[in-house]
């Protein structure tokens, strides 16, 4: 499982560009280090394209920070799951759902 930092209120940033929706969001950590905007299955496939972290600086209500990995997801739509594999630091891909909606 994964989730968005809470020093991120739980919350990505979303960009729209010619067209196209990518998410911005920060982890807890550094132990996820690539994720893939499909399945686990198809992430080990030759020619897969794997997304890279980005090093993000978050900061806490306790007024602490720390670096953690961050992701630019491609959304491709709101409102409806889709899926997002991830490779963790033991080398094991998982599969998960995840959806991309209004916070309000």
């Amino acid at each position: 499982m994964f989730h968005v930092n809470e020093a991120r209120n739980g919350m990505g940033e979303l960009t729209v560009q010619d067209g196209q929706m990518t998410i911005h969001i920060s982890l807890p950590s550094r132990n996820i280090v690539h994720l893939y905007p499909g399945t686990a299955a198809d992430a080990q496939k030759d020619g897969a394209v794997w997304l890279e972290p980005t090093e993000d600086e978050v900061r806490y209500a306790d007024g602490t920070t720390e670096t953690v990995y961050g992701f630019d997801i491609p959304v491709p739509y709101l409102d409806a799951e889709f899926d997002l594999a991830l490779i963790g630091t033991k080398g094991k891909w998982y599969d998960h759902k995840v959806m991309v909606a209004s916070p309000e």
